[in-house]
């Protein structure tokens, strides 16, 4: 897996998942080939309209909350409140934190995701 690596894409509406962790959450179809990484969390970088923002990235399919097989990466933002719907952005994958999991309860996924997004401001020092 090389790393860093960047990729590209425009946000678009998700589940409104991250909603729940009072954290904006940026859906991105990714538009390069990422068949070299391997699906999970990783910690990254987001820049949206020439900002740079500290970020956590789940890169992968989401079997918890989709069936489609499509992949995406769903970045949760720190530290930012604004709109960013249709915003051209790009992430930039910074190091891999664990595999992506399909969980049996939304709960359950809930809690992990809370336990990456402590582990995401400890690695980024916020």
């Amino acid at each position: 897996m090389n790393l860093p690596k960047v990729i590209t894409g425009t946000v678009q509406h998700g589940h409104e998942l991250g909603r729940r962790f009072d954290t904006p959450t940026a859906n991105i179809t990714p538009s390069e080939d990422v068949s070299d990484l391997a699906h999970g969390v990783y910690y990254s970088d987001i820049t949206i309209d020439g900002i740079t923002y500290h970020s956590i990235t789940n890169l992968g399919v989401r079997p918890t909350v989709s069936s489609s097989g499509r992949v995406s990466a769903e970045t949760f933002i720190y530290d930012l409140d604004k709109d960013i719907y249709d915003k051209n952005v790009s992430v930039t994958l910074l190091d891999f934190r664990r595999r992506e999991t399909k969980f049996s309860t939304t709960e359950e996924l809930f809690e992990t995701v809370k336990t990456d997004l402590l582990a995401g401001r400890s690695y980024h020092g916020i």
